[in-house]
């Protein structure tokens, strides 16, 4: 197709119509309208074949022409340009052509920019589309509990969350849950006067936000779906506890209550399973949990050792604990009602539960002397007797499992310590025989 260029002074409305009525389907008119001056463009119309009109911007960089579409002429009310239209859209053109800058490519600058910003966005979008809310973290965090931590423990953050936790929308995002949402929760637990609770559950949540903190840079998150929880910082570390000054248990028995304590469960009519799971805690300091859920093949009598596996440990490392003579006693004298657990509970279908131990403990004081105490006090008298009777701390504390936290207990040592834990053992088994026959100082 043929371009017939044509020259004006001014682009006026009766030019641009008088061309129009000259347009042919094989020849394009192009009016160009004289410069004002350097660097001031060119105001250009093209008459097309049909009669069409675009406008365009012209100009030149390095000596070379080069054109952009300012837009077609018709109504604007049809998104298209008027002549005056076209002309303020020139003047635009014009000043940024002045100033020095390519028009069309700064165009197109501009338009890789919003794409660029049309991706970001879409990018959050579907971000946040995967953004975990807070029934998952707290979901995802249970999971990592039950997996990880001791089943009490599991069970007690389990029990607090059902209890207090989604006052919040559990469909609120994790990463939108602010300190006055903490706060919330906290105030609510406070006011039914559980202060001890809310410090608990103050605990709960902070490791639960670190976790979630830690998630979304984790193999599970991928496992999860690609859930991530975006949480940035954790609301609950800037929360103090309710209450500051939280009494830490200081309870234990001295010589003769430990004395009257294991006389009086000979005297009981407490459950056989029970009774000895009581002397067990009180020998080994072990923890509840641990000497509740004893199993069979847990023990190795010949060797004269009880081996907790790391599933069944709170630090989750295994354990041995070597039997001295007064445990094995015990060992021996236990019935075997069940094939799998040491302590059955009388159902004989699962082992004895924990929460059973304080109220047998409450009932059996009553016709004693012995000021109240619960069960882990029994942790805490194997500490504090097993050091009368001369054995170091180090040696209490792995008797007792503790995790030890010095750069070379965790990283260089790795002897197991039994010959240590067997002498002190036999100590403690010496120096117990005196308290039950009345002859310890």
């Amino acid at each position: 197709m043929k371009t017939k260029k044509i020259s004006v002074d001014e682009m006026k409305q009766t030019t641009l119509d008088s061309y129009r009525k000259k347009s042919s389907p094989d020849l394009i008119l192009q009016i160009k309208e004289k410069s004002r001056g350097r660097r001031q463009g060119i105001f250009v119309a093209k008459v097309l074949g049909n009669g069409e009109v675009d406008f365009y911007f012209v100009y030149f960089i390095e000596g070379k022409e080069k054109s952009k579409k300012i837009g077609r002429y018709g109504n604007s009310n049809q998104g298209r340009l008027t002549l005056a239209q076209a002309r303020t859209e020139f003047r635009m053109l014009s000043s940024i052509y002045g100033s020095g800058i390519d028009p069309k490519l700064q165009e197109r600058e501009k338009t890789q920019k919003l794409a660029e910003e049309k991706r970001i966005q879409s990018e959050i979008e579907k971000k946040k589309q995967l953004q975990g809310s807070l029934g998952q973290l707290s979901e995802f965090f249970l999971d990592y509990l039950e997996k990880e931590r001791s089943k009490k423990h599991f069970q007690n953050v389990r029990s607090a969350f059902n209890n207090d936790l989604f006052v919040i929308d559990r469909d609120k995002k994790a990463a939108d849950i602010t300190k006055a949402d903490i706060m919330q929760i906290l105030h609510l637990i406070v006011e039914r006067g559980s202060e001890i609770m809310a410090n608990r559950m103050r605990s709960y949540l902070s490791a639960m936000f670190e976790f979630g903190i830690r998630f979304d840079h984790s193999v599970e998150s991928r496992q999860r779906g690609g859930i991530n929880f975006s949480i940035e910082t954790n609301p609950v570390s800037s929360i103090q506890k309710p209450v500051k000054n939280e009494k830490k248990g200081k309870r234990s028995l001295n010589e003769e209550e430990v004395r009257i304590f294991w006389q009086a469960l000979d005297k009981s009519n407490m459950w056989i399973s029970r009774i000895n799971a009581f002397k067990l805690m009180l020998l080994t300091g072990s923890r509840v949990g641990e000497i509740a859920g004893l199993q069979w093949d847990e023990i190795d009598c010949k060797e004269k050792t009880i081996n907790l596996p790391s599933t069944r440990t709170k630090n989750k490392l295994p354990h041995v604990i070597p039997i001295n003579d007064v445990m094995l006693e015990i060992i021996s004298s236990t019935p075997k009602l069940n094939e799998t657990y040491l302590f059955p509970a009388e159902n004989n279908l699962e082992p004895l539960k924990t929460d059973g131990f304080s109220q047998a403990i409450t009932r059996l004081l009553k016709n004693t002397q012995i000021e109240p105490f619960v069960p882990r006090d029994l942790r805490r008298t194997f500490k504090t007797l097993t050091g009368k009777a001369g054995i170091s701390k180090e040696i209490r504390d792995r008797l007792q499992n503790h995790s030890l936290q010095d750069v070379s207990s965790l990283h260089y040592d790795r002897y197991d310590y039994l010959k240590e834990k067997r002498e002190a053992m036999d100590t403690w088994n010496n120096y117990f025989v005196k308290i039950l026959s009345d002859e310890a100082n």
